[in-house]
């Protein structure tokens, strides 16, 4: 009895917008603190587009502003090796070129420009790929918003589409990696409100 009512209380902080996307059968992981993970099949597409939501223990502009926080990128995603802005554009978005270790070639640079927008509290990143050696695009982004006091709850979405169909069959790594991210993000942000003065 008491489970379900932590469940029905943590719901009602959430906001509706992300919620609803999440199929009502998998918002008590999501409320556990799990990444819940929605995958789509896309006509032509040898990948699905994924969609990975979770709930983080830190405010929305900590998860946003670590999410832009490139320099420091590499110290706790694991696959990544550097994250550099070579410019800035005159909208305000970034170019950046992440460069990470990949298996069998041992590290790849892919640049993707990123557009930022901000609406009180809700954040929103998109990004487009403008070169790569292994991906034809790659779209996605990253939604914030809040869900209840100093949690936020966020939405890592991506559709890549590979320069061959002969590495559709690492679907699943792509799957892992995108995983990995959303964890390391979460980590991250929360050990960064852990730090904020008022975080206890």
């Amino acid at each position: 009895m008491r489970a379900i009512l932590v469940l029905l209380i943590s719901a009602g902080f959430l906001r509706a917008d992300l919620l609803s996307e999440v199929p009502k059968g998998d918002r008590g992981a999501l409320l556990a603190g799990r990444t819940v993970v929605r995958s789509a099949e896309v006509t032509g597409a040898p990948w699905p587009e994924l969609s990975l939501y979770r709930i983080v223990n830190a405010p929305p502009a900590v998860v946003a502003d670590l999410f832009t926080d490139y320099k420091a990128a590499p110290s706790y995603q694991p696959s990544l090796i550097a994250a550099d802005v070579i410019a800035t554009n005159a909208d305000g978005s970034r170019d950046v070129r992440y460069t990470v270790r990949v298996p069998v070639i041992q590290k790849t640079s892919y640049v993707v420009r990123n557009y930022y927008e901000r609406q009180g509290d809700l954040f929103t990143v998109r990004w487009k790929l403008l070169k790569s050696p292994v991906a034809k695009s790659s779209d996605g982004s990253l939604r914030i918003e809040p869900s209840g006091e100093s949690r936020t709850i966020l939405c890592y979405s991506n559709l890549c589409i590979p320069v061959t169909n002969l590495v559709a069959g690492l679907k699943n790594q792509a799957l892992v990696e995108a995983k990995n991210t959303v964890l390391a993000l979460a980590m991250e942000s929360e050990r960064r409100a852990n730090l904020l003065p008022d975080s206890r």
